[in-house]
């Protein structure tokens, strides 16, 4: 068997010398050598990142407005009538919008590298986005007349009221 130490390349040897190279002009060969290094310390590119960054944000808070018009659009659709489909819609409508504001923090953590990024604004549009959807459900529930709003929806909790007269029958 051959011997494989015979078949090392040695890389470094093929490195041609830096001096006898001329760059051409705007070239620095540090950036070059470090690319992570030099977006990290110019200005104007932690702007444009910033930048960036707070338009993806905002971008991440309005993705589920066309999924809150179509869960709408869908509930409108099937009706007031009560059926188990158009129940088990409205409670996905009501259901859905709180355990997506509940987890609004998990969805806009705040970023420790980046301190100055405003994650308030577009977790508030976030959440007012699917409190719109919640309203929707509530409406959705009170054309059901399933949501109690009349006093006779609560007649099982009045008191009974106190005896005024007495009725008796002839002898």
């Amino acid at each position: 068997m051959a011997d494989l130490k015979s078949w090392r390349l040695d890389f470094e040897a093929l490195i041609p010398d830096r001096k006898l190279q001329v760059d051409p002009p705007g070239y620095d060969f540090s950036i070059a050598k470090d690319p992570i290094g030099m977006i990290s310390s110019s200005k104007p590119r932690d702007r444009n990142t910033l930048a960036r960054k707070q338009q993806a944000l905002f971008a991440k808070a309005t993705a589920p407005l066309k999924q809150v018009g179509m869960m709408c659009f869908m509930a409108w659709m099937f009706g007031n009538s009560i059926q188990i489909f158009s129940i088990v819609m409205t409670f996905n409508l009501i259901s859905a919008p709180i355990s997506a504001i509940m987890s609004s923090g998990e969805v806009f953590p705040r970023d420790e590298e980046w301190k100055q990024l405003d994650v308030l604004t577009p977790r508030l549009l976030y959440c007012l986005v699917h409190m719109g959807q919640l309203i929707f459900g509530l409406y959705k529930l009170s054309a059901m007349r399933l949501l109690p709003s009349a006093s006779s929806d609560f007649i099982s909790t009045m008191p009974v009221p106190p005896v005024l007269e007495h009725a008796y029958p002839a002898l």
